[in-house]
């Protein structure tokens, strides 16, 4: 009966322990309060708190306690950071890629550049072969991050072997504390839409991407912006699409969405200049027009739009500077980023 108590007791605490109620380097609770808390005896505590000892979950320290075994993987420093973003040469991403590359190899880091094409196939691939490589941190862009992400058993192989990841532009919600650098998207949707707001519109058409948060996001500023200009959200009027599936929606329904519409808030220039050149071959009146990123896209648009401004370069330098903070053993924190006009 008594090693049937010790070893129950001994499942329970290792259970807390993976379960991360006691984490990597935690002190456990001393004999004593064990033994007061769950009515065993002081021998039948010392009997289970021997066993995780022996399974390495566990270190006795003497005069101090019991301690939670770390389980992370003690690693070389090698100096190279895998850098991994949807898309690599284009659009915003270079100068994203030119804030982590000016950090980096100011402080003699060498960037390990990929890219998943926005595909979580792609991201499992990329982060499986990183696993093998020698790196000492990761940056990276969420792959569809409004949806459940298959790949986070990865993330967790990533910290159990002490490699830190700062995530950018977006992050998943199932990675336990996730470290991230971010633009606020939700007050740049309401600030964009509220700057077409005070240009006399009053409807205003919206069209987001439903695979990011970042256009969920940006949505709910919009939709805050309408009500307290108490302009009702109309469905009708608001259009989302995929990464698969933006071009071949927006031929066929934009038009639909636009139609009887003073405006349209896009989910980035690149979206926002097919919205252009589709109105401009369809007979329907031009519209004032709003987006995300004020890239070349929009400064070399024939006709003009607001873009908000991204503060591309600042995301990129801001999370290299977090992850070396962290391999250099210092406590970070999240940081969200503010839109201009």
């Amino acid at each position: 009966m008594g090693e049937h108590k010790y070893a129950q007791l001994a499942d329970s605490l290792r259970a807390s322990i993976k379960d991360g109620t006691y984490g990597d380097g935690q002190k456990l609770p001393s004999e004593n309060e064990l033994a007061a808390k769950t009515g065993y005896s002081r021998q039948t505590v010392r009997q289970a708190m021997s066993l995780l000892e022996a399974e390495g979950l566990t270190q006795r320290v003497q005069g101090s306690g019991t301690y939670v075994r770390s389980r992370k993987v003690q690693r070389e420093q090698t100096h190279n950071i895998a850098v991994v973003t949807t898309y690599i040469g284009e659009y915003i991403f270079p100068a994203i890629l030119m804030g982590i590359d000016g950090v980096l190899a100011k402080n003699g880091y060498t960037p390990l550049l990929s890219a998943t094409r926005n595909r979580v196939d792609t991201e499992r691939r990329v982060l499986t072969e990183l696993l093998k490589k020698p790196i000492d941190g990761l940056i990276l862009e969420g792959t569809k991050t409004a949806l459940p992400n298959p790949n986070i058993d990865l993330y967790d192989e990533f910290e159990r072997q002490g490699i830190p990841v700062v995530f950018i532009n977006g992050f998943y919600p199932d990675v336990k504390n996730p470290l991230y650098v971010v633009a606020n998207d939700h007050d740049g949707g309401r600030i964009a839409c509220e700057a077409l707001i005070k240009q006399g519109c009053k409807r205003v058409a919206g069209i987001f991407k439903s695979d990011d948060m970042q256009g969920h996001r940006r949505y709910a500023g919009y939709a805050d912006a309408l009500r307290a200009a108490k302009i009702s959200v109309d469905d009708d009027k608001v259009m989302w699409y995929t990464t698969e599936n933006r071009d071949s929606l927006l031929q066929s329904c934009a038009l639909d969405v636009l139609k009887g519409c003073d405006a349209a808030l896009c989910y980035n220039d690149e979206v926002a200049l097919k919205v252009i050149n589709l109105l401009s071959y369809s007979g329907l009146p031009e519209i004032a027009v709003a987006s995300f990123d004020n890239s070349t896209l929009a400064q070399i648009s024939a006709t003009p739009f607001l873009s908000l401004s991204s503060p591309k370069e600042a995301i990129g330098s801001i999370a290299a500077e977090k992850l070396l903070n962290i391999i250099n053993g210092k406590q970070e924190q999240s940081t969200v980023l503010p839109w201009s006009v």
